[in-house]
């Protein structure tokens, strides 16, 4: 890694949230408060190259960092989204959130973890549901902050030594931040 590479790194890192341990029901470096970081950072790159509205950024920002908050391990939990929602709603972070932002939030943090099939479907399901807590008034919305943070996510599995494939990615300026993922890995680890 070149010098102004990792000088450009180091200031993404300094925009890092500070993520408690405590959050966490599995401490893990794959799956920990090192990894939420990363995936934040690259939620707020992609943001600013898409020019997202501030209210959209914030729910992709809070679903970054809660989204793997739920894990009881570091191998294939296709759940752990759902439980990830759960604990982020029993520990209080989305108290803060208007009741239509938490229900994207919690739509996004549940289906990060799960194939994209099906979400639309899904989304639409929760648009018509009667459970206020659950109900998505934007579908749309939802689907949005969920491909943005699955992007943002992707990008972090430099950390198992894999490369992020660019036709899984769900907008190109994705694919454009590839080389910056190892670099904050590097910087970030």
């Amino acid at each position: 890694m070149t010098t102004s590479e990792r000088a450009r790194a180091e200031a993404w890192v300094k925009r890092a949230p500070h993520v408690p341990d405590e959050w966490f029901l599995h401490h893990s470096w794959l799956h920990g408060a090192s990894h939420t970081k990363r995936v934040h950072i690259h939620a707020q790159r992609l943001l600013e190259q898409l020019g997202w509205s501030d209210a959209d950024a914030e729910l992709v920002l809070c679903a970054a960092l809660w989204h793997d908050i739920g894990r009881v391990g570091d191998g294939i939990e296709h759940g752990h989204g759902g439980a990830s929602a759960a604990r982020a709603d029993v520990l209080g972070l989305s108290a803060d959130l208007a009741p239509a932002e938490a229900a994207v939030v919690r739509f996004a943090i549940v289906r990060h973890s799960l194939r994209d099939h099906g979400a639309e479907e899904y989304a639409a399901e929760l648009a018509r549901s009667e459970d206020q807590a659950r109900r998505l008034a934007e579908p749309e919305r939802a689907l949005r902050v969920l491909w943005l943070l699955k992007d943002a996510d992707a990008l972090d599995r430099v950390r198992l030594g894999e490369r992020p494939d660019p036709r899984q990615l769900r907008h190109l300026q994705t694919a454009e931040l590839i080389p910056f993922a190892s670099q904050l890995y590097a910087t970030l680890a």
